[in-house]
């Protein structure tokens, strides 16, 4: 698996965020690119990812995953529905199937893990795997 570490190797970092009730917790996790000398377009980087996930998911689903994507590898922070509703303009019900698609196909995977925000509040944390088809757990 290129680029990945495995599930059991993942280390959990600290991070200067806010959580609100009933929030999950989410980190980004994209395999992590070489670029060497040769010049690569940092939209090059991950559009084998992007136009795999497009012919995996459903319209929502894709939605979804972009509002995800657009975020730093390793970033966490609290998944907000309605800031994912307003930013990608999807119904609350498009939410809730677009997020279990997204669980199902492998993309979100609930870490069995607690984190804490700078509060001290503690969320689920679900890691957002770019490729899950590039994961061993």
């Amino acid at each position: 698996m290129k680029g990945y570490v495995s599930m059991s190797e993942l280390k959990l970092t600290q991070s200067n965020f806010s959580l609100y009730k009933n929030q999950k917790a989410f980190r980004i996790r994209k395999a992590r690119q070489k670029i060497n000398d040769n010049d690569v377009r940092v939209s090059d980087i991950f559009r084998e990812d992007i136009l795999l996930a497009s012919k995996n998911l459903t319209d929502t689903a894709f939605k979804i995953y972009m509002y995800f994507m657009v975020n730093q590898n390793d970033f966490i922070g609290g998944l907000s529905k309605e800031d994912v509703i307003a930013k990608t303009g999807i119904s609350e019900s498009s939410y809730k199937r677009g997020i279990a698609l997204l669980t199902e196909k492998g993309y979100l995977i609930y870490t069995k893990t607690f984190i804490s925000d700078k509060d001290g509040t503690k969320a689920p944390l679900y890691d957002f795997i770019a490729r899950p088809d590039l994961v061993s757990i």
